[in-house]
């Protein structure tokens, strides 16, 4: 009698699909002139199309200046800081800016964004409140250990302009020293 061969008597071991997401800092990791590279298996077409969309978001935001770093602690503690960045708007006309958010919690709650300077109402003349702010995708956070989101921030009124930003991802997550409170100043200039 033969003896089985150990190969033919085991299970093939299953094959995975991998993706892989090259998207370049602004350090840069690849040479000037060339953009980022998206590699992706045949394993799903959903998972490839959403991986697709994932680099190009991530890639337009990418050349994004970067306003604010939030950092979510593993104890779910929020903590924000403005980068050192020319801090323009141009009066009633959008500008993007990119927020980095750094999640060691894998939090999957929406980030807010809250100010005593936010503009409801267009009817509203108060000098206080001369802010509109929009956080897009307008989705909760993926969980991902960093992620860049787009802030669209407008000025109602010129000159210079100073807001209090407070960030957090709901109930119990603001930090307690204060830190999720980030003080910015635009120079708005009139139209």
């Amino acid at each position: 009698m033969k003896p089985k061969n150990k190969r033919s008597s085991q299970a093939a071991a299953p094959s995975f699909a991998l993706a892989v997401i090259l998207v370049c800092s602004p350090l840069g990791c690849a040479p000037p002139g060339s953009s980022a590279t998206v590699v992706t298996s045949d394993a799903s077409s959903d998972s490839n199309t959403a991986s697709s969309n994932a680099a190009s978001n991530l890639i337009e935001q990418d050349k994004l200046p970067i306003l604010i770093t939030v950092t979510i602690s593993p104890e779910s503690r929020v903590k924000a800081a403005a980068e050192e960045i020319p801090m323009e708007l141009v009066q009633d006309v959008w500008k993007d800016y990119s927020i980095e958010i750094e999640n060691a919690a894998g939090i999957t709650a929406p980030l807010v964004i809250e100010s005593e300077q936010f503009l409801t109402d267009a009817a509203d003349l108060s000098r206080d409140r001369w802010l509109q702010i929009e956080l897009q995708p307008d989705r909760p956070l993926s969980g991902m250990q960093t992620e860049l989101r787009t802030v669209r921030i407008k000025s109602r009124d010129s000159g210079v302009r100073t807001a209090i930003l407070n960030f957090n991802a709901g109930q119990g997550t603001q930090d307690l020293g204060f830190r999720s409170d980030v003080l910015v100043t635009f120079k708005v200039l009139g139209k």
